[in-house]
Order: C-alpha cells, then structure tokens, then sequence
C-alpha cells in the first residue's frame, strides 16, 4: 500500500512540475512582422521595376503595435529634397498575410494588401487604378 501511495505522490510530482515548466515559458512571440521602422527599395508597376527618384528613398515608415502607422514622404523642391507629407493611419492584420491599411484623412477607403516577409525585407502588392504595385521594403 505505501508503494502505491508513494508511486501516486511521484506521479502528481512530476505533473505539477512539467506544468510549471510549460508557464514558465511565457507566451509565443506573437509580435506582427510588420510592425517596426522602414524604407522604400524597390517598386514594381504590372511587374516592371521602376526608378526611385533618390529623394523618395528617404521616405520612412513606422508600423507601432497599437496598429498605427505613419508614414512620412520627401520630394524636392527647389532642387532640395524636403519633407512633402505625412500620412497617419491605422492597419489590422486580416489573416495569411493579408492586411487592412486605412489613413485617418479618408478611414472609410481602406485597402486590402498582401505582405510577404523574409528576414528584414516586406513585399507589399496590392492593386491600383494603373495595376498591380509591388513595394519592396527594408527594415531600417
């Protein structure tokens, strides 16, 4: 009898420990690739790659956990490169790499986007009046 109670106290010994293993591991990183800090590098139109004019290689974007981002864009002017906008908007993540992205200035014309990532770079595709646009991004 006292090996069979002495088994059972084993047996919820080494249950209550391998539980307490698995809580102390915390959760999964359940942070969104998406969001961080970064950069234009490349863009296709229809498939073909089209320059960046080296002014909008300056322009940033910041994609913040609480599902915001901004998003701001260079031009020249004067032959100067400066600050020409700053977009500020919302994204959700819908599912498979499919994200919703809306700007304050308009909420309601959201637009869905595929984003692919792979080590530091995000793909964006998503389709425009002219056709499909693919922007190459680059976490900075």
């Amino acid at each position: 009898m006292k090996k069979i109670i002495l088994l059972f106290a084993v047996i919820i010994s080494v249950s209550m420990i391998s539980c307490q293993t698995d809580d102390d591991a915390g959760p999964a990183d359940t942070q969104d690739k998406f969001i961080g800090n970064w950069k234009i590098t490349q863009e296709f139109e229809n498939g073909v790659e089209v320059s960046i004019p080296v002014c909008n290689l300056e322009d940033r974007l910041t994609v913040t956990a609480d599902q915001k981002f901004t998003s701001v864009l260079f031009d020249i002017e004067n032959g100067n490169c400066v600050l020409y906008d700053t977009r500020i908007g919302s994204w959700e993540n819908l599912r498979d790499n499919i994200y919703r992205i809306s700007f304050d200035t308009n909420p309601t014309a959201s637009r869905e986007i595929t984003i692919t990532f792979s080590e530091n770079t995000a793909t964006l595709v998503f389709n425009t009046e002219f056709g499909e646009l693919i922007q190459i991004l680059t976490r900075i």
